[in-house]
C-alpha cells in the first residue's frame, strides 16, 4: 500500500524565518518515517533575504515556492495559499523555525492516518522563558474555560490537516490559531497529540497592550463563531434580556415617581439610563431575531456534522424480498452469543466463543487490510461507542474505568485498535502495570474482573492478541493477562482460579424474593421485617434493616477496609472510590443497609451499564452476620436494579470454593468458570501465583488481620498499586 504523499507547509510571514532546518529536520523525519513528501513555502513578503535558504532547500528536497503579492497578508492567507498549492491529501502546517523535535511530525502523521481529520499539538514540557509559558498557559485556560474545549496549546504551530478540512473550513485574520476549535465545530474529528518542546528563540516578556486586546478580541469571536452562529438569538437575547432587566426597573421606579409623588424627571439622569437600556434590549432581541431568519433560510445551505460510518443490516434483508424462496434467502447472521448467564460456560473453548460476527463490511472497506493500532486521543467516545455496541462489552471496558485507573494508580494505557480502512473491527485494553509482587506485566483490566478482547470476527482477534504479544516483548513483560468473561477461540494457558455468578432479572420486584433460596430467604425477612418468622424451629431476633440507594464513599470505605482487614489483604485507597464516582456520576451506586438506629451495617458499590447492574465493592461490619444483612443487601439491590428496568444482575467474581463463593451460591447463584487468559513472554514466564489462596501468603495475612485499622489503611493505600 502506497504511503499518503504529506505536504508541509511553511507559511514566511516575518524577517526571522529560517526555512531551511525546519525542511531538513522535517523532510528526514517523514522520510525515515517511510513515507513520501513535498515542501510549499508561502512567501508573504520580499523573498531576496530567503533565496539562498531557498535554493539548497530545492536542491535536495521536492519544493514549491508561493510568493504572495504585496505582503503583510497574514498566516491565515498565507497557509490557504499554500494548501491550494500543495499536491498532498494529508498536510502539516509547520512554522518557520523548528518549534517541536522534528521527529515528532510522524506523531501528527500516525494520527491523521488513525483517522483524525486535524491533529493539534500540546509541547510538552515547555522548556520557553517562564513569563511565556504563563501567558501561554493563562491564554489556553480561558480557552478550555469560556469554549469548553479540551485544547491545551493553540499557541503551537505545528498541525495537521486533511485536506478536506482547510478546504471546508472558514478561517481569516488571526483565526488560524484556531482552527482545531473550527474544525471540532464543523463536526470533524480532532485529536490532540503530545510533541516534544524544542527551544525557540523568540520574543520573550510582555507583547505589549495591543496584542492581549486582540487575543480577547479573537477569543470573543470564536467564542460567538463556535456556540451562536446557529443560534444568534440565544446570545443576542441573553444580552438583550439583561438590558431589560436592569434598565426597566430603574425606569419603571422613576415614572412611579413622577405619576404618583409628582416628582420631576427633569433631573433624574437614571430614569434616561434605565429607558436606554431597554431601548437597548430590545433592539439587540431585534438583532438576534433577524440573524434566526437569516439562519433559517439558510438552513438547507448549513452542515455542521460529517457522517463517520453506515452500518446497514442485513438480519431483516428478506423483509421485503418479495416472497423470496426460504432457500434463497442469506444465511442470518447472528452474534455467538456468550453462555446464558445464570449457566456455567464450557471451560475447554469448543462452546459459543466471544468472538461476533457482524454483517459484511462496507465494500468501501472490504480490500483493505487490516491495522492495529493504539488508541489516540480523543478517540474515547468512539471506543465507549463500540463496547455499547459489542454484546460483551463490559463496564471495565469503557475509558472511564481506564481513565480512572491511570489517574489513581499512575499505570500507563496501552489501549488497542482494529480496523479495516476507518471501520473499527475490535478492541483491546491494556495496562502497562508495574507490581512489586508479579513483576512488569501487560494487564486487561487492572482492578476489574472482566475485560479482554472485544472483536467483531476472529481474524480481528487475532491481530489484537497478535499485536499485544509483540507489545509485551517491546515492553519486556513477563505476560499479558486477558480477563476473559467468555471463552476465546484458541489455546493459550487459562487459570482456573475464579468464578462468577450472574442471574438474569424476573419482570417484577416482588418476584426476586422467590427466586433465593429458602434458607436465603429467610435472612432477609429476619433482617428487613419487624417481626420475622421462626427459622429451622428456632426463633430469631428481628431487625428491620433499611436498604436505601444513597450510601457515601466514607461509608462504604470504612466498611470496605475493614472487611479486607479481617480478610488480611491490603484495601484500595479511599481517593479509587471517590475517582470511580466522579467518572461514572448516577452510573456509580452505593445502596447502604441501616438499623432502625441509624448505624450503617453494610454498604454495597454497583456499576450499571446497558442492562446489567454490577454489585461490585462490598463491606459490613464483622457484628452484623447474625442479622442477615448481607442476604438482604443483595436482595434489595436486585429489587432496585428491576425497578430501574436493568435485566441482568452480576453477583461478581469470587475465588473458586472461597467463602463468597459458597455465600453466593447459597443466595442461588450458579458459578460460571472465568477464562482468565495468558500470553506467557519472558524467561521463566509462568500463570501469576500471588493471591489469597496461596499457602506462602498465610502467614503475611494473619499478620496483616492484626494490624491496627490506621496502619491497615496507610499501608494499603501504598501497596494497591502493586496489586492490579
Amino acid at each position: 500500500m502506497t504511503a499518503p504523499l504529506i505536504s508541509v507547509v511553511v507559511a514566511i510571514t516575518g524577517p526571522d524565518a529560517h526555512p531551511l532546518p525546519v525542511v531538513d529536520g522535517l523532510g528526514q523525519a517523514l522520510v525515515g518515517g517511510g513515507y513520501r513528501c513535498e515542501f510549499v513555502v508561502v512567501l508573504d513578503g520580499p523573498a531576496n533575504r530567503y533565496d539562498r535558504e531557498l535554493r539548497d532547500i530545492a536542491a535536495h528536497w521536492p519544493l514549491r515556492i508561493v510568493q504572495l503579492e504585496g505582503g503583510g497578508l497574514g498566516e491565515s492567507i498565507a497557509l490557504s495559499a499554500g494548501v491550494a498549492k500543495a499536491k498532498g491529501d494529508l498536510v502539516v502546517n509547520a512554522p518557520p523555525y523548528l518549534q517541536i523535535e522534528p521527529d515528532d511530525v510522524l506523531l501528527v502523521v500516525k494520527a491523521l492516518e488513525a483517522g483524525a481529520d486535524c491533529v493539534a499539538t500540546w509541547r510538552y514540557s515547555r522548556i520557553d522563558p517562564w513569563l511565556n509559558q504563563l501567558q501561554s498557559r493563562f491564554f489556553n485556560l480561558c480557552l478550555r474555560w469560556i469554549m469548553n474545549m479540551p485544547f491545551h496549546d493553540l499557541n503551537s504551530g505545528t498541525r495537521g490537516f486533511r485536506r478536506r478540512v482547510l478546504d471546508e473550513v472558514s478561517f481569516y485574520g488571526d483565526q488560524y490559531r484556531f482552527l482545531p476549535v473550527l474544525a471540532r465545530r464543523q463536526g470533524f474529528r480532532v485529536v490532540e497529540v503530545r510533541v516534544r518542546h524544542r527551544e525557540e528563540k523568540g520574543r520573550a516578556g510582555f507583547y505589549g497592550l495591543g496584542v492581549y486586546l486582540r487575543r480577547l478580541l479573537d477569543i470573543l469571536t470564536i467564542t460567538f463563531l463556535t456556540r451562536f452562529t446557529q443560534r444568534p438569538l440565544r446570545f443576542f437575547g441573553y444580552l438583550g434580556f439583561t438590558a431589560i432587566a436592569v434598565g426597566a426597573p430603574m425606569a419603571l421606579w422613576y415614572l412611579y415617581s413622577k405619576f404618583e409623588l409628582d416628582q420631576s424627571l427633569s433631573d433624574k439622569p437614571g430614569f434616561v439610563l434605565g429607558a436606554l437600556l431597554v431601548a437597548f434590549g430590545f433592539q439587540l432581541i431585534g438583532f438576534g431575531l433577524v440573524g434566526e431568519i437569516i439562519i433559517f433560510t439558510q438552513a438547507p445551505n448549513l452542515r455542521d456534522f460529517k457522517i463517520e460510518d453506515v452500518v446497514e443490516g442485513v438480519g431483516d434483508a428478506d423483509a421485503t424480498d418479495g416472497g423470496r424462496p426460504e432457500e434463497s434467502k442469506p444465511a442470518e447472521v447472528k452474534p455467538a452469543a456468550a453462555a446464558p448467564a445464570s449457566a456455567g460456560a464450557a471451560d475447554d473453548g469448543s462452546a459459543a466463543t466471544a468472538v461476533v460476527p457482524v454483517a459484511a463490511l462496507p465494500i468501501e472497506h472490504a480490500d483493505e487490510p487490516l491495522r492495529v493500532r493504539e488508541l489516540l486521543p480523543g478517540e474515547d467516545s468512539r471506543w465507549d461507542s463500540y463496547v455499547s455496541r459489542h454484546p460483551l462489552g463490559t463496564f471495565f471496558h469503557r475509558t472511564g474505568w481506564a481513565r480512572t485507573v491511570a489517574e489513581q494508580f499512575r499505570h500507563q494505557p496501552h489501549h488497542l485498535v482494529v480496523e479495516q480502512g476507518r471501520r473499527w473491527l475490535g478492541v483491546l485494553p491494556l495496562f502497562l502495570t508495574r507490581s512489586l509482587f508479579l513483576g512488569r506485566n501487560l494487564v486487561s483490566m487492572p482492578y476489574a474482573v472482566y475485560g479482554g478482547v472485544l472483536a467483531d470476527d476472529e481474524r480481528a482477534q487475532q491481530a489484537l492478541i497478535t499485536q499485544a504479544t509483540a507489545l509485551g516483548r517491546e515492553l519486556g513483560v513477563g505476560y499479558v493477562e486477558l480477563r476473559h468473561l467468555e471463552a476465546r477461540p484458541g489455546d493459550r494457558p487459562r487459570s482456573p482460579l475464579y468464578v462468577t455468578f450472574r442471574c438474569e432479572l424476573p419482570d417484577d420486584p416482588a418476584d426476586v424474593m422467590a427466586r433465593i433460596p429458602k434458607k436465603a430467604r429467610a435472612e432477609v425477612r429476619c433482617a428487613r421485617d419487624p417481626a420475622a418468622p421462626a427459622i429451622e424451629g428456632k426463633r430469631r431476633e428481628s431487625f428491620g434493616i433499611r436498604v436505601t440507594p444513597d450510601g457515601s464513599v466514607d461509608e462504604l470505605f470504612e466498611l470496605f477496609a475493614e472487611n479486607k482487614r479481617r480478610l488480611g489483604s491490603p484495601s484500595l485507597p479511599k481517593r479509587w472510590f471517590r475517582g470511580l464516582v466522579e467518572e461514572f456520576g448516577k452510573a456509580a451506586v452505593v445502596h447502604r443497609a441501616v438499623d432502625p438506629r441509624g448505624r450503617t451495617l453494610a454498604a454495597v458499590m454497583s456499576f450499571c451499564f446497558k442492562d446489567t447492574v454490577y454489585a461490585y465493592y462490598s463491606g459490613s461490619h464483622g457484628d452484623v452476620n447474625v442479622t442477615g444483612v448481607n442476604n438482604w443487601i443483595y436482595c434489595a439491590i436486585m429489587e432496585w436494579a428491576v425497578e430501574q428496568g436493568y435485566r441482568h444482575f452480576d453477583f461478581g467474581r469470587s475465588r473458586v470454593d472461597s467463602g463468597p463463593a459458597k455465600f453466593k451460591k447459597n443466595m442461588g447463584f450458579e458459578a460460571e468458570p472465568l477464562h482468565y487468559e495468558y500470553l506467557l513472554l519472558g524467561p521463566g514466564a509462568k500463570l501469576p501465583e500471588f493471591h489469597p489462596s496461596n499457602p506462602k501468603l498465610a502467614l503475611p495475612r494473619r499478620l496483616w488481620s492484626k494490624m491496627p485499622m490506621g496502619a491497615c489503611n496507610f499501608l494499603g493505600a501504598r501497596l494497591s498499586r502493586h496489586l492490579p
